[in-house]
């Protein structure tokens, strides 16, 4: 494997070619002044493989107690459900050791650190019963947690509940139902509930092209938490992908409906109430609303949001919103423009635009997952291009510095 590296503060350029075993390492080093971040506090990586057949799907990354894991999906000869591979990265974003799992397929974010066992939790499928599996690995990539979520099938998204457990969606194919669920730590089903996509064979075959990756238009499947026991997922509901709020009972307590796939939302945060942090879609259009009130307990239509396409955005761009606060508060949307860079914009809680930053230069860049560290960095994975043809993983970190230049 190729470990391309490079530092944001460029002054002066020295290369260096390592050759060790099977791994090269190409390292861009930099002298910084006093005032510049340190290379552990901010950087630029991009991770290359000597195989140019290999092919890697980012999907998440997770900062643990001495680094970070990437977890990316990857090319399988014997099927056609996406592998598993994990990459390990010291403090500075260099390349340590990566571990494929060959016993499960499809991964999916968010990843979650347990502070407790310091392990890395996220869900998979096991490819011959289809059901959801949650695993645990520890900081060297070793599997301590294996767990079957029985009768839990095809696993789309997950994020982490304010009480320590997981929220899981995910698509029963027998009876064409989206499930939204809580699983326990141990992967032990808590409660939950099934409700129905619709009848048809229209709305299960963009779900299995979205397996399969056979789409350039991957669905924005996602899920998290309102407040205690009231819960949000995007996913198909009678016939449309829509975000659907939910408290485990028969019926959704609200539904913002979308038009098929054609039209709906990309990414929600909530902020207090029934206000949420938005970002839509409307066909080939895109749009940001930093604060926007949602019905929570009706039924309203994503078309009423929509205030006008984001030119700059690339159509059916994936987008993330995290929350960031150092002195001021920010909601902070990634997405990527039609440029090929990743854009990063900042507004503040009134809604207004406080800043932006775009990534990428000379190669294209694409966008999968946006954290902030435990320095207040923000963490920013995706991919660009090896000489123009190989797609390759990128690992940006900003220092929590850097990014109060971009809003001041």
């Amino acid at each position: 494997m190729y470990a391309i590296e490079k530092n944001i503060h460029i002054k002066n350029i020295i290369s260096k070619i390592k050759i060790l075993t099977s791994l090269v390492s190409i390292s861009f080093l930099i002298s910084c002044s006093d005032d510049e971040p340190a290379l552990s506090e901010s950087f630029l990586k991009i991770y290359d493989d000597s195989n140019i057949d290999v092919s890697y799907r980012p999907i998440d990354v997770i900062e643990t107690i001495d680094g970070y894991i990437i977890l990316s999906g990857t090319e399988l000869s014997n099927t056609d459900f996406m592998g598993i591979r994990l990459i390990k990265i010291d403090e500075e974003g260099n390349y340590i050791d990566d571990n494929e799992l060959r016993d499960y397929v499809v991964p999916i974010g968010n990843m979650y650190l347990n502070q407790a066992d310091s392990n890395s939790y996220f869900f998979a499928m096991n490819p011959t019963s289809l059901e959801a599996v949650l695993i645990g690995v520890n900081p060297q990539l070793n599997i301590e947690v294996e767990t079957l979520i029985g009768g839990i099938n095809y696993p789309l998204s997950s994020n982490i509940l304010s009480n320590g457990n997981f929220l899981l969606q995910s698509y029963d194919p027998l009876s064409q139902e989206t499930e939204i669920s809580e699983i326990s730590l141990d992967g032990m089903f808590v409660g939950g509930n099934r409700y129905s996509i619709g009848p048809g064979d229209d709305v299960e075959q963009e779900i299995i092209n979205h397996y399969l990756n056979a789409s350039d238009r991957p669905l924005p499947f996602f899920c998290g938490e309102v407040s205690a026991g009231n819960y949000y997922f995007n996913g198909f509901y009678n016939y449309s992908l829509s975000l659907v709020f939910t408290d485990f009972s028969d019926a959704p307590s609200g539904v913002v409906q979308g038009q098929s796939s054609n039209a709906g939302l990309r990414a929600v945060m909530a902020l207090s109430g029934s206000n949420f942090a938005v970002s839509g879609y409307q066909f080939d259009d895109n749009y940001q609303l930093a604060n926007a009130t949602l019905s929570i307990g009706g039924i309203t239509s994503s078309a009423d949001l929509y205030p006008g396409d984001m030119a700059e955005l690339k159509p059916y761009t994936p987008t993330k919103i995290v929350s960031y606060t150092s002195g001021t508060s920010y909601s902070i949307f990634a997405a990527e423009t039609k440029g090929r860079q990743v854009l990063l914009n900042f507004y503040t809680d009134a809604g207004e635009i406080g800043g932006s930053h775009r990534i990428g230069f000379l190669n294209p860049f694409t966008f999968s997952s946006i954290k902030v560290g435990t320095d207040n960095s923000l963490l920013i994975l995706g991919t660009t291009f090896v000489a123009g043809r190989f797609e390759r993983i990128t690992f940006n970190k900003i220092s929590e510095a850097e990014v109060l230049a971009f809003v001041n």
